[in-house]
């Protein structure tokens, strides 16, 4: 260890050197971790605007430990209960098995060591809020906690990020109290939050999209048709149920849809007769969800499975707003329900995120404590010669 002593009887221009190469060290790209199977990932996170040490610290550990959950679900157990309240049963999704399969295949390659031909493109991760989304929500419809930006590789982490925990000291901790270790959003964490948002990003995430066209496009006789395509996720929504109003009052108030966020809405999408048979495997937290479960399966050997949706018929779920709620209407939400979560990048947003080191002027370091130790010894130092001299 450095210590006053040692670092006095150094000559000069090597304390010098010392010093400037403390404070001038890069802390290396994101996506580096010293002691960690993840130091040599195929891909880096780059950006860090407005990110301070502790925000970026937290934002790459969630990468690490989405790439763990994400260990969990390939291949697809379709005959687990997960999968089936996630993304439908067999004959209702048999369709889409395959855009599911390879959705969650291309996102576990995140863990792609570097040096392989095939990896998943870097990620653009920033703190600053370019698109002023953040806390764009009411309190009731819960806040946005990281949204995409253009369905690039190109992530806002908001503030609300920050206050989850890690994904192992989560599971432990839910499952251990009796009365939430069976509530799947109990186990929500920012590797959870993770996979949500990469699920948005067209290199790794497909949907199932639909468009109308006129028939003699299609060489048909019919005026028009609709015409399916793959296409980015967006945020799937509860169909045939009454939209809330939330600015009555205004004179250009638009409905907001009822967003699939959360247990309840993602396991309704995945049964109810009203949802298309994609609505499911075009939705990110079902995939994040049924990430979450299957984890929770691998390392504690159950699943959690509450929300239990018990109603006597669909009429009355989409009549019910508390039904279609479930139990997250009173407790904590992980999402802004009544808003989308890819938001358009405006002509002042930076698309290209560059290397995240120390001296990147996009990035609000704080300085490690060795730094300030050897900034401190030398400091000592020079006031020890001034006193010689």
């Amino acid at each position: 260890m450095l210590t006053l002593q040692s670092l006095l009887s150094l000559p000069v221009f090597l304390s010098t050197t010392l010093i400037a190469h403390a404070l001038a060290r890069p802390e290396g790209l994101i996506g580096l971790k010293e002691d960690s199977v993840y130091k040599d990932l195929a891909a880096s996170l780059t950006g860090g605007e407005k990110c301070n040490e502790n925000e970026l610290k937290a934002i790459r550990e969630g990468f690490y430990e989405m790439n763990e959950l994400l260990q969990a679900v390939v291949p697809v157990n379709w005959e687990g209960d997960a999968a089936r309240e996630f993304f439908g049963k067999a004959e209702r999704v048999n369709n889409y098995t395959m855009m599911i399969e390879s959705n969650l295949r291309r996102a576990s390659l995140y863990s792609t060591p570097k040096g392989n031909a095939t990896h998943n493109p870097d990620i653009h991760i920033r703190c600053d809020d370019p698109s002023r989304r953040c806390n764009s929500c009411s309190r009731k419809e819960g806040r946005h906690i990281a949204y995409n930006i253009g369905n690039e590789p190109h992530i806002n982490f908001c503030r609300r990020y920050f206050g989850l925990n890690a994904l192992d000291e989560t599971v432990e901790d839910a499952a251990k109290h009796e009365n939430m270790r069976m509530e799947i959003m109990a186990y929500y964490n920012r590797a959870t939050v993770w996979v949500r948002e990469i699920m948005h990003i067209s290199a790794i995430g497909t949907a199932v999209m639909e468009k109308v066209v006129s028939g003699a496009q299609l060489n048909n006789s019919n005026s028009w048709m609709t015409e399916m395509y793959d296409g980015p996720m967006q945020t799937s929504f509860l169909a045939g149920v009454a939209y809330e109003n939330p600015n009555p009052d205004q004179p250009n108030n638009i409905k907001a849809l009822k967003y699939a966020y959360g247990a309840t809405r993602a396991k309704l999408i995945a049964v109810l007769s009203t949802q298309e048979p994609y609505d499911a495997p075009n939705n990110p937290e079902n995939y994040a969800l049924y990430a979450q479960a299957q984890y929770v399966i691998e390392k504690k050997g159950f699943y959690p499975n509450r929300p239990v949706l018990e109603f006597d018929s669909e009429a009355a779920v989409l009549a019910n707003d508390q039904l279609q709620e479930g139990p997250e209407k009173s407790r904590q939400r992980y999402a802004c329900y009544d808003s989308l979560e890819v938001m358009q990048p405006n002509r002042r947003t930076n698309t290209t995120g560059d290397p995240i080191t120390s001296s990147a002027p996009s990035m609000e370091r704080i300085r490690s404590r060795r730094t300030y130790l050897v900034l401190f010894w030398t400091l000592a130092y020079w006031f020890a010669l001034s006193r010689v001299y």
